[in-house]
């Protein structure tokens, strides 16, 4: 079942993104313990409207359990959100650029999906797939972005799959990524 994120599920969304930052080698993920970036992430979602609030997260629910997320959010306000990570009681971490994604990630006028992250023992049942496609069917009316590791071929042949294609390439955080984007 797909639904809008609620607070009960700050835990399992933490763990997911936690999983994506150490992926992205994070500065914050490299200087701080799990514990303490973990509960930088659920004070994200929900003290503070940071990229990661609740509000821009869907989840997949399979048995009571989060099973996977997708976080969507208006591109154009991608600095706003981040900027919030400012407004978080977070006294203990401190970061060179201030904040864990000081680099714009979306294009302007695109809506963006920052992050799609499924359990490791959900992966394979099209999980993603269904987040992705609940998403691009909320609005088809607007171009919608996403990057993708250029070494993920797995995440890059589902974008195309459902119809994304590869915009340009960009540099995040010692990464190289596909810009991709969708439109109805």
């Amino acid at each position: 079942m797909i639904r809008k994120a609620i607070k009960e599920d700050c835990d399992s969304i933490a763990e997911l993104i936690y999983m994506i930052w150490k992926d992205m080698e994070l500065e914050i993920v490299q200087k701080y313990s799990q514990a303490q970036v973990m509960d930088a992430i659920r004070k994200s979602q929900m003290d503070s409207h940071y990229r990661n609030h609740l509000s821009h997260i869907w989840v997949y629910e399979v048995n009571g359990k989060v099973a996977a997320i997708i976080v969507v959010y208006d591109g154009n306000r991608e600095n706003d959100y981040e900027q919030q990570w400012y407004h978080l009681d977070l006294p203990d971490i401190v970061l060179t650029q201030g904040t864990p994604l000081p680099v714009m990630e979306s294009n302007q006028g695109d809506m963006y999906i920052e992050s799609v992250a499924t359990f490791p023992e959900f992966r394979g049942k099209g999980i993603a797939t269904q987040l992705i496609r609940h998403v691009l069917e909320m609005n088809d009316q607007v171009t919608w972005g996403l990057n993708c590791d250029v070494t993920n071929e797995k995440a890059f042949l589902l974008y195309k799959k459902l119809g994304f294609s590869t915009e340009e390439e960009k540099a995040l955080y010692g990464h190289r990524y596909y810009y991709m984007t969708y439109q109805k």
